[in-house]
C-alpha cells in the first residue's frame, strides 16, 4: 500500500511539472485520478483509462430535434383521433401510417494525444498493455512496467 501511495504522490507531482499546455494537464490529471480510484481505493494492480465520445451536432440542435419529435408525436395523436378520414394529404398520411422518426445523433470517440499519454505514463513507470477502440470510446489498459 505504501508503494501505491508513493506512486500516486509521484504522479501528482509530475503532472504539475509535465507540461504547461492545459489539455496535457487535463490528460495527466485524468491518469492520476484513475490510478487513485482504481489502484488505491479499489485495490487493483492494473487500471483502465477510458476516454468517452462527443456528439457531432451541437447541444441546441439536439434539443431542437427532440422538441420537433415531441411536437410531431402530439400532432400525430391528434391526426389519428380527430382528423376526418377523407383528409389525405401526404404529410398527414406519412405521420399517421409510418409514425414519427426519432432523432438520430451520432457520437464519435474523442482521441487523446497519445504521445503525451505514453510519455507521462512511461515517466511514472507504467506502460499501456492494450487498447480497445469502440465506436463511442477508447479504453487503454495500463500496467506497471
Amino acid at each position: 500500500m505504501r508503494e501505491k501511495l508513493a506512486i500516486a504522490n509521484q504522479m501528482r507531482n509530475s503532472r504539475k511539472s509535465f507540461s504547461n499546455n492545459l489539455e496535457h494537464r487535463k490528460l495527466c490529471s485524468k491518469c492520476y485520478r484513475t490510478y487513485v480510484i482504481e489502484c488505491i481505493i479499489k485495490g487493483k494492480e492494473n487500471f483502465k483509462i477510458s476516454f468517452g465520445g462527443k456528439y457531432i451536432q451541437s447541444f441546441p440542435k439536439r434539443i431542437y430535434d427532440y422538441y420537433r419529435y415531441i411536437v410531431n408525436s402530439i400532432y400525430r395523436f391528434f391526426l389519428i383521433h380527430f382528423t376526418p378520414n377523407d383528409d389525405k394529404t401526404l404529410r398527414k398520411f406519412g405521420l399517421i401510417y409510418f409514425g414519427v422518426p426519432k432523432p438520430i445523433h451520432f457520437k464519435i470517440a474523442e482521441v487523446p494525444n497519445e504521445i503525451v499519454l505514453y510519455s507521462f505514463l512511461e515517466k511514472n513507470g507504467f506502460k499501456i498493455t492494450d487498447e480497445h477502440l469502440y465506436s463511442e470510446s477508447i479504453v487503454y489498459d495500463v500496467a506497471r512496467a
